[in-house]
Parts: C-alpha cells; structure tokens; sequence
C-alpha cells in the first residue's frame, strides 16, 4: 500500500488547524467560539450598564470611557498611578457542576485572599517593568496620581476532574473537541475594574473581562495546576491594561488568541 494514502496525525492537525483559523479569521471571533462572550458588570463600576466591546481599540470584553473633556484633561495631567487592593466581596458562587464538587465555598474562602494579592501584586509589576512608563507605581494614593480599582467577579478553578474529561474527549477530536465542547469543565475567571481621576474620584475608565482556560492542541501544564488558568489570566490582563493605558490615539492592543499548541 503506498503510503501517501494512509492516515497521517499530523497533517490532520494541520488541515484542522488551517480550516479553523480561515472560518473564524479574526482573533475577536475565535473568542467568542473558544472563550467568555459576554461577561456582566457588578454594582462596583458606576458605568457597568454602559460598558461595550471595541476590539478595534481594547482587548477587554466590556469598556467604558468618560466623554468629559475637563476630566479627561485632569487625568492626562497624572503621570503616576496607585493600585489599589484588589477586592473581591461581590465574587459571585461557582454555577459550573464539576468545579462546585471539587473545591467547596470554604475552599474558595480561604484561597480568594491569595489569589486578590497575587493580582495586586502582577498589576503592579506590570506597570513597573516596562522600560517606558506611561505611569510611574506609587504605594499610597496621591492628588497627582490615578487609582486604579479592580474586583476579582467569578472564579472556577481549574478540577483534575476536568482535565480527565476533556483530555477522554479530546483523544476523539484531535484534541480541539474536549477543550471547546467542553467548555463548563475548564478554569475560569472574571475581573472588573475602573480607573480614577484623584481630585474628583470620578472613573476616566471602566472595563471587565472573563476568560477560560486556553483550549491546548498539544499538551497543558496550567490544567494541572488549581490556579494554573487564573494566574495566567492575571498576568494577560495586567499586561493588557498596561499597554492600553500608554496606548496612542488609534493604537489597538490586540487580545490574545485562547487556544495554543501548548501552555505552560
């Protein structure tokens, strides 16, 4: 039998991988089918009805921005910025099944303290490290410098349960099918926040966001870890923020794709 005709793994994975990207042609599109669509606001934003997506400008699912030219002035007059503890009282319970037999309300208690710090603290790295800041990191609030507020707003942890699931219905689909089929069994996590003019205390911008575990194609080290998808997508968001705070007129900070080949 020639061997042209049999049945090569790796060339259906590239056929699989070539028709999804030219269905789907955008990353904004490959969101919507492989993560979060839509994520709704708590009482915490003042503007949280307003918010809407613009992947032309914001990587974010939702944002708001102020159309007041004197608070938008004020604003651009802080060249510092505060980041302010990051909060977490309107978290809302885990709805997903397989989370909720895992890792119990007094589980999630005892763990939100760390995983709020662990925000604050790559928050603030973020806009630390870049090599030319926008914003320069103050540890109190300051009348010449922005605050910005953020609020931890649902959390599913990554379940070996899941992984187990997916990785069974994964061997089937080439390994995409357990990952985006299976959706409610991956990590997940949502965060909302609004950054403050200082003198008025007034929001110049409001934004939120959820994300799921990335459907891997390959293998996933982070779906092994309880926290593995929450800490990663602490670190796209604060990255994101970051950029799109020191963003120039018409610069689009583009979102990043939610599957990958692998995922450490």
């Amino acid at each position: 039998m020639n061997s042209s005709s049999g049945t090569n793994p790796f060339r259906w994975l590239l056929l699989l991988l070539g028709s999804l990207s030219m269905s789907l042609g955008s990353c904004s599109h490959v969101k919507n089918v492989f993560a979060a669509t839509e994520v709704k606001p708590s009482s915490f934003l003042t503007h949280g009805k307003e918010l809407k997506q613009d992947r032309k400008r914001s990587p974010f699912i939702a944002n708001w921005w102020s159309t007041d030219k004197k608070l938008l002035a004020a604003a651009d007059q802080c060249h510092k910025i505060y980041i302010a503890p990051v909060v977490y009282g309107n978290i809302r319970p885990d709805r997903t099944v397989v989370s909720r037999v895992e890792h119990t309300a007094g589980w999630r208690a005892r763990h939100l303290p760390a995983l709020a710090q662990y925000t604050h603290d790559k928050f603030e790295a973020a806009f630390r490290k870049d090599k030319d800041p926008r914003y320069a990191v103050v540890d109190a609030p300051a009348k010449d410098a922005l605050t910005l507020e953020l609020s931890l707003l649902e959390w599913g942890p990554n379940t070996y349960t899941g992984v187990i699931v997916r990785e069974v219905v994964g061997l089937l689909t080439f390994r995409l099918g357990g990952g985006s089929l299976l959706r409610n069994t991956r990590g997940y996590l949502a965060i909302e926040g609004r950054l403050l003019e200082p003198r008025s205390h007034q929001p110049v911008f409001e934004f939120a966001d959820k994300e799921y575990a990335k459907v891997v194609v390959l293998i996933s080290i982070q779906d092994f870890r309880r926290n593995g998808q929450s800490h990663y997508a602490v670190k796209q968001w604060a990255t994101q923020l970051e950029r799109l705070l020191r963003a120039k007129p018409g610069e689009k900070v583009a979102d990043n794709w939610p599957f990958a080949l692998v995922n450490f």
